[in-house]
């Protein structure tokens, strides 16, 4: 193997460990707030404003990344992600507060660095490569609550062990080469601009495209979140309460984005959303209303309900930049990056305050209350362009690599 295909491979591989390590610190939060019998309001409080912030750097960590700083952050994001695994350590909100928004920005930083990093990589796969990146992240995720409940009850709470993937993660690496380094990148690139998300707000196609997002990545969250209360207040077993669960429901979204995106290429992408949108509501609905299900019922009813919501954000990304080709980066930024601050803080922030509103189920009728968010979005999504051809002239040729 030449030393081109090694780096290629060894780059593949870091950012894959890197994106499964910080997705799964990042889903550490919902469980220990239920484990420590924390109050759902403060700790939705701290969810939302954290991932705000934290994940907001996104636009800011991403201009660097472009600067020439990628390799750093990349690392660093891995590392500062761990704070999760100190909740252990303290009963103080305060501190909770400050450690979850360590591991935010760790993933804010992250994250657009190592895409990047996976876009030039030297393949004409390109999709395949992104792919095979986002696995590690939905897998991370997906296994972040069953592995930190297991390393918390097999090392007798000291879950700072797991801070150990990361760190030598960063000492393999940091002495090596990865990635291309592309000979435009330079310190003097343009920072991000915000007149850019502004002008592409005044497009209406866009504006539909971002709340549908919104409000089918509020209800992810809000599952997410509010899970672990919901399934233990309803008797189900440790295993299924504390982590099956949630990587039911995560599998659900993962296992379905491959054939949600050739739905969406054969018929149209707002009819998968639209879809996505309808059956993620009916399933969820069913899931709150039918508290006694058996263990397996109710695994297979939340493989569901997250093959549903979950697409719902990737099929709005692949809309947007389909419908300004032109200023792909630029849409991917608002549905992610900007999309997702604003959803975090609805879907945990508000789902976690609506508790104080009822007494018994708090968590099950919360998450009810919240799923209203499931018309809005399907209003919005009404209104989504049937064709999904370029609404500005393309000036140049869109070069696909």
């Amino acid at each position: 193997m030449n030393s081109v295909k090694s780096i290629f491979y060894f780059s593949l591989a870091i950012v894959w460990i890197g994106h499964f390590l910080v997705d799964m610190m990042i889903g550490i939060w919902p469980v220990y707030k239920t484990m420590a019998h924390l109050d759902i309001a403060i700790a939705g409080v701290i969810s939302g404003v954290c991932a705000f912030f934290g994940e907001g750097m996104q636009l800011f960590f991403g201009a660097l990344s472009d600067r020439g700083y990628r390799k750093y952050l990349i690392l660093g994001g891995v590392v500062v992600a761990t704070a999760s695994t100190f909740f252990v350590y303290t009963e103080n909100y305060l501190c909770f507060f400050l450690l979850y928004l360590m591991t935010c920005i760790g993933s804010g930083a992250f994250h657009p660095c190592a895409a990047s990093l996976v876009g030039d990589l030297p393949s004409p796969r390109k999709g395949l490569l992104q792919a095979v990146f986002a696995s590690g992240g939905s897998l991370g995720l997906a296994l972040s609550q069953v592995i930190f409940v297991g390393v918390h009850s097999h090392f007798d709470g000291r879950t700072e062990w797991l801070v150990l993937p990361a760190v030598v993660l960063m000492l393999v690496t940091i002495f090596t080469a990865f990635g291309r380094q592309k000979s435009n990148i330079s310190k003097t690139a343009p920072h991000f601009s915000f007149k850019g998300i502004s002008d592409l707000f005044r497009k209406r196609e866009i504006c539909m495209v971002y709340f549908t997002v919104v409000c089918g990545a509020s209800m992810l969250w809000a599952v997410i979140f509010l899970l672990p209360d919901i399934l233990s207040h309803r008797g189900y077993e440790s295993w299924i309460a504390f982590g099956g669960g949630h990587m039911a429901f995560i599998l659900g979204g993962a296992v379905m984005l491959v054939p949600a995106g050739y739905f969406a290429d054969k018929y149209s992408c707002k009819k998968v959303i639209v879809t996505a949108l309808v059956s993620g509501m009916v399933l969820l609905y069913t899931f709150l209303l039918f508290p006694i299900l058996s263990n397996y019922s109710v695994l297979m009813l939340l493989f569901a309900v997250g093959a549903a919501v979950a697409i719902i954000n990737p099929i709005g990304i692949a809309l947007g930049t389909r419908l300004f080709p032109q200023r792909k980066g630029m849409v991917s930024a608002i549905l992610m990056g900007v999309a997702w601050c604003l959803s975090e803080g609805i879907g945990q922030t508000i789902g976690g305050l609506l508790t104080k509103c009822f007494t018994d189920d708090a968590a099950a009728k919360a998450l009810a209350v919240l799923g209203c968010l499931f018309m809005v979005g399907i209003i919005t999504a009404s209104q989504l362009p049937q064709k999904e051809e370029a609404l500005e002239p393309i000036l140049e040729p869109v070069e696909y690599v």
